[in-house]
């Protein structure tokens, strides 16, 4: 068993990531998913991945090299929230229509009508035919499993379709929650090596 550790749910996400160490990140972050990206960007910045970390001008931008490096055949990731999501919307069909699987941690967060940051799921249930698959957590140590299984399951050769890893924005990314982490290796092993 790993250890227990108090933190938020976006860093809980961003050290899943970490174990997992994919191959590529393109991000536009975006409020509240600021965290998770910022996060795990450090663990690039002090060689804990070997992640190449793409910072891209929009979110379209990012999906859009997330779409390119995974057809290149590298394991993915990307993460975002709310306008952020609908600003991806034209590329969403295109990593899935393609089966490509990217991993995406979505943090729920409302569309703006005319300025809104409040938690909600109008941006997850506005994506739900978008041919993506949701995991959906309801604390952050789910959301931290689901970060881990979704790589597995994307991956699956009888899958091959991209994941996004839904939390409530504000209320699971920025409390501070129980955890369990699994060891490193443990994570590893499980993910396996991206074929």
């Amino acid at each position: 068993m790993g250890k227990i550790v108090a933190v938020t749910g976006n860093e809980a996400v961003a050290n899943a990531l970490r174990q997992v160490n994919p191959d590529v990140c393109a991000m536009y972050p975006i409020t509240p998913a600021t965290e998770m990206v910022q996060r795990f960007s450090s663990f690039v910045s002090d060689g804990q991945v070997k992640t190449e970390l793409i910072l891209a001008e929009s979110e379209h931008s990012a999906m859009s090299s997330c779409v390119g490096a995974s057809a290149a055949g590298g394991r993915v990731i990307t993460a975002t929230s709310a306008q952020g999501l609908a600003l991806m919307w034209e590329i969403l069909f295109i990593a899935s229509g393609t089966r490509l699987p990217i991993v995406m941690p979505l943090v729920n967060r409302a569309l703006s009508a005319p300025l809104n940051i409040h938690g909600d799921h109008s941006d997850g249930m506005g994506a739900r035919d978008t041919g993506w698959i949701q995991l959906w957590s309801e604390n952050a140590q789910e959301a931290y499993d689901n970060v881990i299984q979704a790589f597995r399951i994307a991956e699956h050769m009888d899958i091959r379709l991209p994941i996004m890893v839904c939390m409530d924005g504000f209320i699971i990314s920025h409390s501070i929650e129980r955890i369990q982490y699994l060891e490193d290796e443990e994570v590893r092993n499980f993910v396996g090596e991206f074929k």
